[in-house]
């Protein structure tokens, strides 16, 4: 049976006018909220992020208060914050859609935790892909290492809530008891050190090796880019394949197993310090290789190298000596002392990871899946690289390199003046004035450089006298008033 339309002849403005009309108010506030004047973040990014370009890329047709683009926003927003909790991040959602005349979602954060699981990670990687694009395109000169782009590889941890499917992906260390600690997700960074933002993050399981995962990055290296790791990462393997596959040199410190067989006597003298030594192909292939038997046969017999040794004080402030090689082989063109200095570079690795996981507060990722952890790892990204923009656009005003600004000072003009760039929405003169002195105030907090400073780890404040958990939670029993518990002093027997 067909439903034929009833009163088809009677216009429309017999029949619920006023009700269309709110509807389509309601609609085109919402349109402008979605699009452009959510978040202050979103105008203060427009250059970068263009409001047009977000929606031709947005899977979603339905423009909703918890749809992408506000949602993405809104996550940016809570890294910023210091990894703030899904609660905050919808509070300011709620005070956004208040401030435009939208109705008010409900509180709560449970309508926020599943939009962000409806994010789509293509979403995600195409900003990541254009934010960095951004980054590349302005590399100043004087950023660079005699032409070459640095990166930097190393791997680090962050930990994840204490769920069973983050316990089968991401185990927790076997020295807890169950119920004890948390899962412990591994992570392999490449830096570029040439802007300072993050080139490529790859999460992995704790206990694999840091050069196992290594190859997986290999992809974003361009040519002439000059790579810097420690000792873990050098293997013929991966030297090979990143001077032969992505055109790229290299400069790492020799492996401690060649550093232990190491004759100075050996191979071509240049200097004192410097020696051309000749690495053979390995006879067989290693066991955790992604290469095939063939593919590992068809690398080159041979690899001629540059060692040159460096004096440095170990944390004991003893003298001690280290080797870093390379393939960059004439002494002319890349001095080994420049080399020497350009390897201390290197710890501006360890730096950004402590950016991420202190400065915005990543070190632990409340998601209860492995699939919101990676989804977690792409943000800690994107919000990382938008603050390296504002950080090498302030550094070109200042006059200084990108590494010399505080992330933390620069972090901090973003958090308190990015609601300011709401009441310049749709103004792009005012808009401009206002981004100008954003990247003025920031260029204002430039770190002080002390080389050789001697900083040992170790806190100042006291922690808290909590007991240790050392059972599952709801078998434990705390001991009460535990300050004033003394145990009593045994008898002699």
């Amino acid at each position: 049976m067909t439903h034929q339309p009833v009163l088809t002849d009677f216009p429309h403005t017999v029949f619920a006018t006023a009700k269309r009309r709110a509807q389509a108010a309601i609609q085109k506030l919402r349109t402008q909220l979605t699009g452009s004047s959510l978040s202050g973040y979103a105008i203060l990014f427009e250059d970068t992020l263009p409001r047009q370009w977000l929606a031709e890329i947005d899977p979603t047709s339905r423009q909703r208060i918890y749809g992408h683009l506000p949602v993405f926003w809104a996550w940016v927003a809570q890294i910023f914050q210091g990894n703030a909790s899904c609660t905050k991040a919808a509070s300011l959602i709620q005070s956004w859609c208040r401030t435009l005349g939208l109705p008010v979602p409900k509180s709560g954060s449970g309508a926020y935790c599943l939009a962000r699981k409806r994010l789509q990670t293509p979403f995600l990687t195409q900003i990541d892909a254009r934010i960095q694009e951004s980054l590349k395109r302005n590399i100043a000169e004087q950023d660079l290492w005699r032409g070459h782009v640095l990166k930097a590889i190393d791997g680090t941890s962050v930990t994840l809530d204490d769920t069973e499917e983050n316990q089968e992906d991401y185990p927790q260390i076997n020295s807890q008891k169950p119920g004890c600690g948390h899962p412990k997700m591994g992570l392999v960074g490449l830096v570029n050190l040439s802007h300072g933002g993050l080139t490529a993050i790859q999460p992995c399981h704790a206990r694999q090796h840091d050069a196992r995962v290594a190859p997986q990055l290999l992809g974003h290296l361009e040519k002439g880019d000059l790579l810097m790791g420690d000792r873990a990462f050098c293997s013929y393997e991966f030297i090979v394949r990143i001077i032969g596959e992505r055109k790229g040199h290299i400069l790492m410190r020799l492996h401690q197993a060649r550093h232990r067989k190491l004759d100075w006597r050996k191979g071509k003298k240049v200097s004192p310090i410097e020696r051309l030594v000749t690495w053979q192909r390995p006879a067989t292939r290693p066991a955790g290789s992604e290469l095939s038997q063939e593919e590992w046969e068809q690398l080159p017999a041979t690899l001629t190298l540059r060692y040159i040794k460096m004096g440095y004080l170990n944390r004991a402030g003893e003298k001690a000596a280290l080797v870093v090689v390379t393939d960059l082989l004439n002494p002319e063109t890349h001095p080994a002392e420049e080399l020497a200095d350009l390897y201390m570079e290197r710890w501006q690795i360890e730096l950004k990871f402590r950016d991420l996981k202190t400065t915005l507060g990543m070190e632990h990722l409340a998601v209860k899946t492995p699939e919101m952890a990676s989804k977690s790892v792409i943000m800690m990204q994107i919000a990382y690289n938008l603050i390296r923009i504002v950080m090498q656009r302030a550094a070109r005003e200042a006059g200084r390199k990108v590494n010399h600004l505080s992330v933390k000072g620069v972090l901090t003009c973003l958090t308190s003046g990015h609601e300011s760039f709401r009441a310049v929405a749709g103004k792009p003169r005012k808009r401009r004035q206002l981004y100008r002195q954003l990247i003025t105030d920031s260029a204002g907090h430039v770190l002080d450089i002390r080389p050789s400073r001697q900083e040992p780890r170790a806190i100042k404040r006291r922690p808290k006298n909590y007991q240790l958990l050392t059972k599952h939670r709801h078998l434990f029993k705390e001991i009460p008033h535990r300050e004033y518990h003394y145990r009593k002093p045994k008898k002699p027997a």
